[in-house]
């Protein structure tokens, strides 16, 4: 079951805007969880900027941490090979410092059809 974070604005942020994006992910199935996360530019049209794979093991959790590529909007899916996981997304400056507006837990996350 995919999942988005939907549209997130870049622009104006304390202490300063994305330059990455953190995605926490929690397994607990008891079998490997693997899938990918796509970042999205929404600057006027949407356009794939990375995909990274990720493999967290039974009972167990990983994190990627993809580029934003400088994108004003862009929005964040996780795609899983199954269901037993639980997400985070937070966007980070380029210091590393998680910015609070935005932040999604996995209740807030999209389920794509």
């Amino acid at each position: 079951m995919p999942l988005t974070t939907g549209p997130i604005e870049n622009t104006g942020n304390q202490p300063a805007n994305a330059t990455s994006v953190r995605v926490k992910i929690l397994n607990l199935s008891g079998g490997l969880l693997t899938g990918v996360v796509r970042v999205f530019r929404l600057n006027g049209s949407r356009r794939l900027l990375s995909t990274t794979p990720f493999a967290a093991i039974a009972n167990g959790s990983t994190f990627v941490t993809p580029g934003v590529g400088g994108a004003a909007q862009y929005e964040v899916e996780i795609v899983p090979n199954q269901n037993g996981g639980i997400y985070s997304v937070y966007g980070r400056t380029a210091s590393g410092v998680i910015i609070t507006a935005q932040r999604f837990v996995n209740s807030e996350l999209t389920q794509i059809l």
